[in-house]
């Protein structure tokens, strides 16, 4: 009686096939490769592409998507390497349709933490480091990942750093900061306009886990006075792309 599942093993042996080449492999490359029929060697890198192992590119070669490499499968490793893998297709749209800075971010250890970025090719743009760190009381990301958590845990988010006026703009008042958090779980979009940094505009939407948890917040950092004019497009191609990314964890799960 064999130890091992062949279908698993046809998965990892595929996995571990296209994590050394960084040219990537087509499928019939793969097939000779791995011993596979086309068949089944198909439908292994059709699964493994839906759920954001691997990339597929304009000449149909398969690569293990670069977030994998860099962090690994999220088994151990980086725990939102297959959020941000799913998510960084998205966001490039969204940048590429709006031409401004798209920001994933997460609740992580009483702040958001930037896990990816997909930077604007403005000649004036927002910018922030990959893994730096901010307030959940002044920032779009951080009202969201608040607006979206237990009643509890969002006073915590809200007073988990004193709530400095970091700009002439800054709201710090705990009521009124319930009252904007509320407000934000409503229109299911938070808007912050200068309370961070002067001269930046945070527009953030929530994404959600396949259990309907809020898990992280998609972001566009904007210069405020484009925001203005862009207002309404923006809003709206940040909630569809929030939503598409959602839709893609729920199916992920599914399959």
């Amino acid at each position: 009686m064999t130890s091992t599942v062949r279908s698993a093993a046809r998965v990892l042996d595929l996995l571990e096939y296209l994590s050394g080449q960084e040219a990537g492999a087509s499928l019939s490359e793969s097939c000779e490769a791995l011993g596979l029929p086309k068949s089944s060697t198909l439908m292994l890198l059709r699964t493994l592409l839906v759920r954001g192992y691997i990339v597929r590119d304009e000449a149909d070669r398969y690569r293990l998507n670069e977030t994998f490499r860099r962090h690994g499968f999220g088994w151990g490793g980086h725990r939102y390497a297959r959020l941000i893998a799913l998510a960084e297709p998205v966001m490039e749209r969204l940048c590429a349709e709006v031409e401004e800075t798209v920001l994933l971010g997460a609740a992580d250890q009483g702040a958001v933490k930037i896990l990816a970025k997909i930077v604007a090719q403005q000649p004036i743009r927002y910018d922030v480091e990959l893994a730096s760190t901010s307030p959940f009381y002044c920032t779009a990301m951080g009202r969201v990942l608040a607006a979206y958590s237990s009643q509890e845990r969002c006073d915590a988010m809200l007073q988990a750093v004193p709530r400095a006026r970091l700009t002439p703009l800054t709201e710090t008042r705990l009521d009124a900061l319930r009252k904007i958090v509320a407000a934000v779980r409503e229109a299911g979009i938070a808007v912050v306009e200068e309370e961070f940094a002067l001269g930046g505009t945070g527009i953030a939407a929530p994404i959600f886990a396949p259990d309907g948890s809020i898990l992280a917040s998609l972001d566009i950092g904007c210069v405020t006075p484009r925001f203005q004019i862009k207002r309404a497009a923006i809003s709206a191609a940040l909630s569809q792309a929030a939503t598409t990314l959602t839709r893609k964890l729920a199916l992920q799960e599914a399959r």
